[in-house]
């Protein structure tokens, strides 16, 4: 049989070299073509639920699979990203963390700080806009590119990891699944949050804003994440229990910190640039 991909001569059910399946013409028909879709979504979704469950209960453990080569019962650590980061902008409803409205810069500190009104105010200028048209256009594009710019936080904690556990002598590849997985975990977090602290927040008090509120939102997701990492990092880098307390609380602690520094990045991204 030769592969039809590759011209690989082989007798096998898939070409040893590429991977490509012995073609049949049978194949053209619609009832393989139907079991052949179902089969892909079922394959999807049992990798996908695994690789979900091994994130939540098992913190660290799907980045030992990888770098151990355990690989063929999970979803690929950027592809897994890449889902979570679209189920959790598809099911957050209007703004959320990493995409707040004009109306926050304006009116709210630390944004306020950054003397984000008086930008703004020469944006109108410039453009000739009011401020509810170019609300509109701005809470329009924060949304898209927050979806897009998400993996920064990846990038940024692979390097920062990188930097704490450089004597574990890993390849940066290593720190970059860790850090894809752990950002998949802080959105997976995120949205639980949302349906389970804001929405009724926003149901009982009938505002989408309270410090008092705001204040326990973020020592819950701080403590949350420091906690989720002791466990990670634990399994994964195998460090003294002190500097893995150490670290998780660091990395909690400063969360927020990231996130504001990732908004005004956004605010003067739209600003700034088409």
């Amino acid at each position: 049989m030769k592969c039809k991909s590759c011209g690989n001569i082989y007798q096998q059910n898939f070409c040893p070299v590429c991977g490509e399946k012995k073609f049949d013409p049978k194949q053209l028909s619609i009832k393989h073509f139907i079991e052949e879709t179902f089969e892909g979504f079922v394959h999807f979704d049992n990798k996908f639920l695994c690789t979900l469950k091994t994130l939540v209960f098992q913190p660290g453990q799907l980045a030992v699979n990888y770098i151990q080569g355990r690989r063929v019962k999970f979803m690929k650590p950027v592809q897994f990203f890449l889902v979570i980061n679209v189920l959790f902008f598809f099911l957050s409803l209007g703004n959320n963390l990493y995409s707040l409205s004009l109306n926050n810069y304006l009116n709210f500190k630390p944004f306020t700080n950054y003397h984000t009104r008086h930008i703004v105010e020469e944006k109108l200028k410039s453009s000739g806009l009011s401020i509810a048209e170019y609300s509109q256009l701005f809470n329009e594009r924060i949304v898209s590119d927050s979806k897009e710019f998400i993996f920064i936080f990846v990038l940024f904690y692979a390097f920062l990891l990188f930097l704490l556990f450089f004597w574990k002598k890993k390849y940066f590849v290593a720190h970059l699944v860790f850090a894809s997985h752990f950002v998949a975990f802080v959105l997976l977090l995120n949205l639980f949050e949302y349906y389970l602290l804001n929405i009724p927040f926003y149901i009982i008090e009938k505002k989408n804003y309270s410090q008092s509120f705001d204040s326990f939102y973020a020592i819950f997701t701080s403590v949350s994440i420091a906690i989720y990492l002791v466990f990670a990092l634990k399994k994964f880098y195998k460090p003294p229990l002190i500097v893995t307390i150490f670290v998780a609380a660091a990395v909690g602690y400063t969360f927020f910190y990231f996130v504001q520094y990732y908004r005004m990045l956004l605010f003067f991204k739209i600003l700034y640039f088409k």
